[in-house]
């Protein structure tokens, strides 16, 4: 019987895929809920949890597979060493249930207007007057061994709970100035000291520093990724003295320059890179932002999540903004396969797999990539442990493989197939962007024939 080159070029699609770890995102609500009204959103995460208004999303948002949501020190540790962890359990509980994993930002203190550190802590800890934005503020003294302490044993019980959850998507490094974004003295050893916290206690779940300053830099030496928290910000102000297209804004000052001082350039290969935007896409809108332009600045950056504060979408950008978090973190087409057949019980199977990240960032998250031969009922599943898919950057990726056949399989024809699989759940969680996919997220790949 003659070899057959057997071939197989799955046809690409432009759909949506509700892979996890990518795309955008809901803010302090889950898939369902209603959406934040006007351009108005709140800081202070949910405490309780309710059925869904809508399914499976609202219609003025885009579908998503992560929520992020943060949560102030007051509700924590409303009592000194009295932790309460509840309002984390009931946001990771309905995440399970619509469809979500759960990135989480810990805040100690707000803005003027929003809550400060517990009372109990201000009242024997050392606090100084400060102002932000020309409001009078009382702060913890960032520099203090008791707000290292303090602060610190919060982050550290959280870690010792929740890092490698299931469902926990990230964790934000915050700890200087309101939400932890950065507005804040503290020195360099201090600096240091939170930035090994946060890389020593959270070991599986990924970090994310605020991009701008010491506390970036500190946290990349550790393996972290980035956030900002304006992206979008084209804001035109003007003045007497400064033409409206001159003003300052962060995605021609803040941005770029933060970027190439703090050498963040190649991060994203490494860790992700969040985007919070700056007010919310209905004001963008309203205000004749250049989205072209800022959707461009996203890609470059290699960004993973796009965080528009679960607010509604305009309408006439909806389409543009839907195409921008499909093109977000990963994206994997299986372009080609080819098997060698018929094989013998002795001789190996041969598979050349071309496999192309046409997203602009890898995914950060160990899935095994896997062969399914199936004869008839009797199926067994193959991993390929040594293939990483976390190195699959953007561009190509190739398997060359020779595997001996499984035991079971007998003379005849064996269909083939290829998924990538949740370690812990042997299911195919993250599907390929091809249309040949079967219901349950495993790539058809034709198959070969056994020679007995």
């Amino acid at each position: 019987m003659a070899e057959v080159l057997r071939r197989v070029r799955p046809t690409p699609v432009d759909t949506y895929l509700a892979n996890p770890h990518k795309g955008c995102c809901t803010f302090q609500h889950f898939n369902g809920d209603e959406l934040f009204p006007g351009t108005s959103w709140s800081e202070e995460g949910p405490l309780v949890f309710s059925e869904p208004k809508h399914s499976p999303h609202h219609e003025g948002y885009l579908p998503t597979t992560v929520a992020y949501c943060r949560w102030f020190w007051r509700v924590l540790e409303p009592a000194d060493g009295r932790l309460d962890f509840s309002m984390i359990d009931g946001a990771l509980e309905t995440c399970a249930k619509r469809g979500q994993t759960l990135a989480v930002r810990l805040m100690a203190f707000g803005s003027p207007k929003q809550p400060q550190v517990p009372d109990w802590y201000a009242a024997k800890c050392p606090m100084q007057d400060k102002h932000y934005k020309s409001s009078p503020q009382r702060v913890p003294v960032h520099d203090s061994p008791e707000y290292f302490e303090r602060w610190g044993g919060l982050v550290r019980a959280f870690a010792q709970r929740y890092d490698g959850h299931p469902l926990l998507e990230s964790i934000d490094v915050a700890f200087l100035g309101p939400w932890g974004e950065g507005a804040g003295q503290c020195g360099d050893e201090q600096i240091d000291r939170f930035a090994e916290l946060w890389q020593e206690a959270f070991v599986h779940t990924p970090r994310l520093a605020l991009i701008g300053g010491r506390q970036l830099t500190a946290s990349l030496k550790r393996g972290s990724g980035w956030r900002c928290d304006c992206f979008g910000d084209l804001k035109q102000p003007g003045s007497p003295h400064v033409r409206k297209d001159l003003s300052n804004n962060h995605h021609y000052e803040s941005y770029p320059k933060q970027i190439c001082q703090a050498g963040a350039q190649e991060a994203w290969k490494t860790g992700p890179v969040h985007f919070e935007t700056c007010w919310v896409p209905m004001y963008w809108y309203q205000n004749g932002f250049d989205l072209d332009f800022i959707l461009q600045q996203g890609r470059k950056l290699h960004g993973t999540y796009f965080m528009p504060k679960y607010t509604h979408l305009p309408a006439p950008w909806m389409e543009r903004l839907a195409t921008f978090c499909r093109t977000l973190g990963y994206r994997f087409v299986l372009r080609h396969c080819s098997v060698t057949s018929p094989v013998t019980p002795e001789a190996p199977v041969k598979a050349e797999i071309w496999i192309e990240n046409m997203g602009v960032a890898p995914l950060y998250r160990r899935y095994d990539f896997a062969l399914r031969f199936r004869q008839g009922d009797y199926e067994q599943i193959v991993p390929l442990k040594d293939v990483d898919v976390r190195t699959w950057l953007p561009g190509d990726a190739w398997i060359s493989r020779s595997l001996p056949l499984p035991p079971g399989i007998k003379p005849g024809w064996v269909d083939l197939a290829a998924g990538l699989l949740d370690p812990r759940t042997g299911q195919a969680r993250v599907r390929f962007a091809v249309k040949e996919q079967f219901s349950d997220g495993w790539v058809d790949l034709n198959g070969f024939e056994v020679r007995g």
